[in-house]
């Protein structure tokens, strides 16, 4: 059963918390004669921080060139290497790049696995268009015939030209 005794306002306590985030909470124990647990209820009562001697993080505000950097290198580069370069945390730049709706995804020749270009591709479907067979682009580009096919209908590598499936 829960117990449904409420939190007794105390004076020491009062007097204990004025030293909060001045002193750790073992000393303002020691100084009061009061328990880790007392305080701790009474800090959590009252709403006030018990945190000692950490860092104050303050926020660095974007600027509009680092937007626009953000907006060129996603395409390109790693949240790792684009944070680096801007002087940054990793956090800061894919938080900032979710809030901007950029995606890292490397796609067409930006991909670590593409094996052509987007100049070939491009190429590719634009000889089928004028009337080639896939196997006779596939035999002249030097590409895989599946993967030709899965280009020439728009399968594979269509999000480097905006087209979406």
């Amino acid at each position: 059963m829960k117990s449904t005794t409420q939190f007794k306002l105390n004076p020491v306590n009062d007097l204990a918390l004025r030293h909060a985030g001045e002193m750790s909470v073992k000393d303002i124990c020691a100084q009061y004669g009061i328990s880790e647990k007392q305080i701790r209820a009474a800090a959590r009562y009252r709403g006030i921080s018990l945190a000692f001697d950490k860092p104050v993080a303050t926020k660095k505000l974007w600027t509009d060139q680092e937007i626009r950097q953000l907006h060129v290198l996603s395409v390109t580069h790693t949240s790792a290497a684009i944070a680096q370069r801007l002087g940054r945390t990793e956090h800061s730049v894919k938080g900032k790049a979710y809030s901007l709706g950029i995606n890292f995804m490397k796609v067409g020749e930006h991909s670590p696995l593409a094996k052509h270009s987007n100049h070939d591709i491009e190429l590719c479907r634009q000889l089928h268009e004028e009337g080639l067979r896939p196997f006779q682009i596939a035999e002249k580009m030097e590409i895989e015939i599946s993967h030709l096919c899965r280009v020439l209908k728009f399968e594979a590598r269509y999000r480097e030209i905006g087209v979406m499936a």
